[in-house]
């Protein structure tokens, strides 16, 4: 196995697909074990001496009192030397995340890699390669809007173009407003497509609070069968044999529930035909 000395490596930067560099806890943890592992040879290109795959071994070595290191040299058009560095990140080490890809994705595309050839070298899907550009389309869009949705991860984008184009602007503005991790826009995003969600109140509440839906469906008692009209009936009863009052300083609760009731009992009298519905108030 060929070596080369750490002395003799480039640094750039650009080649590292890890969009907070290198993690020196990772390195530290690296460095107090460096002596007892056989570890995998570093990545490096041949021609220009840099630093492909490596960064935190590389690192780790130099503190462990380590200076020449087995490599594995590359040789490759300088066009290709960013997505080998993706390439090796992909299936070993500290792995890319989910944004690191988003974002290398779209850094090959602005290079004018082909959908199809950015898919074959990562082994990812087609869809994905497409979803990404249009997440990125979007973030321009914003960005020109000065929509606050411009600052979303593009991995948030990616799940708020799957659904219809009218719900982009307001999906990613709440996004934005509550600090929404993108695993709470994509649950957002499902409880929309699904339709368990509508109004932009409940689709906040969906992307604040993980429990919401369930919590919810737990609490809505099934009624089925026109029971649903004998369990009301008999609260009104109950209600009425009570001989319950309402005091003034609950009267504007009650007039705001009452009036709920009406537009309520109004739209379920329309669906049924009816010509007139009866005041409440």
């Amino acid at each position: 196995m060929e070596t080369i000395s750490a002395h003799d490596i480039i640094y750039d930067r650009s080649l590292n697909p890890r969009l907070q560099g290198v993690d020196q806890d990772v390195v530290e943890f690296y460095a107090t074990i460096y002596r007892e592992v056989i570890w995998p040879p570093i990545l490096v290109d041949r021609a220009t001496k840099k630093l492909l795959d490596g960064w935190h071994r590389l690192e780790a070595a130099k503190r462990a009192g380590v200076y020449n290191l087995p490599v594995q040299w590359v040789d490759a058009k300088e066009e290709e030397l960013f997505a080998l560095a993706v390439k090796a990140n992909l299936g070993h080490g500290v792995h890319l995340t989910k944004e690191e890809r988003y974002k290398a994705i779209i850094r090959l595309q602005r290079e004018a890699w082909t959908h199809e050839r950015i898919a074959e070298f990562f082994g990812c899907s087609l869809k994905m390669v497409v979803n990404t550009e249009k997440a990125e389309d979007l973030r321009i869009k914003f960005k020109v809007q000065e929509h606050p949705g411009a600052a979303l991860p593009t991995e948030s984008l990616v799940e708020i173009i799957k659904l219809p184009q009218e719900y982009f602007d307001e999906m990613a503005e709440l996004a934005a407003e509550v600090e929404a991790a993108p695993a709470d826009v994509r649950r957002a995003v499902r409880a929309v497509k699904k339709g368990e969600v509508e109004d932009p109140q409940d689709i906040r509440r969906v992307m604040t609070d993980p429990e919401f839906l369930k919590t919810r469906k737990a609490a809505t008692t099934p009624l089925e069968d026109g029971n649903w009209l004998m369990t009301f009936a008999t609260l009104a009863d109950q209600l009425e044999n009570a001989q319950v009052t309402i005091t003034p300083v609950e009267r504007e609760a009650a007039v705001s529930l009452f009036r709920r009731m009406k537009t309520w009992v109004d739209r379920q009298l329309s669906r049924l035909g009816a010509e007139e519905t009866p005041s409440l108030l």
